[in-house]
């Protein structure tokens, strides 16, 4: 699915047996109009697109977080955190959850844009967490009216015929 506007783009993958979005990202204009890098709300990006230069990049070793959602969960993966669970204090303030590290090693912001455009309140009681294999993983459960809209927006996509990769057909100029 592709949203856009002179400004601004989305674009969504879904897997289309089991209605799970894998990917959801944003493409934004900056003040002067200049297109910039797809910015990804759930998923992540490509290998190749996420590095940006050959002189320098990210250290493998510093955690990375990726969102992944499930049919009724919000949920992150940040890997590699080799802590213990007794370790990670997750928190809720406003609408950010926090995780912090007791020994002050690691501290993250997670922000559910679905739930800000919702204008709802992230609830302290709808968070949990797991850790294994060097991955903390930290979900919320989606609200009722998340879940039904988002069931809705899928209904209509199943009346749409997807585009497999390489199909070009239903793509060709005017």
């Amino acid at each position: 699915a592709v949203v856009s506007t002179q400004s601004t783009g989305m674009a969504e993958d879904y897997d289309m047996k089991t209605g799970e979005i894998l990917v959801r990202k944003w493409k934004r204009a900056s003040t002067i109009g200049r297109k910039s890098d797809w910015e990804y709300e759930i998923g992540c990006p490509p290998l190749s697109a996420s590095m940006k230069s050959d002189l320098m990049w990210e250290s493998s070793t510093s955690p990375k977080v990726y969102r992944q959602d499930t049919k009724t969960h919000y949920t992150w993966r940040i890997q590699p955190l080799p802590y213990p669970l007794s370790n990670y204090k997750i928190s809720v303030e406003n609408s950010t959850i926090f995780v912090r590290t007791e020994n002050k090693k690691y501290f993250k912001k997670l922000r559910i844009e679905d739930m800000d455009r919702f204008e709802l309140p992230l609830i302290v009681k709808h968070v949990n967490c797991a850790h294994a294999n060097s991955t903390l993983m930290i979900s919320y459960e989606k609200p009722k009216n998340v879940l039904q809209l988002e069931q809705a927006i899928y209904s209509e996509l199943c009346k749409v015929k997807p585009i497999q990769d390489g199909d070009m057909d239903s793509c060709k100029q005017q």
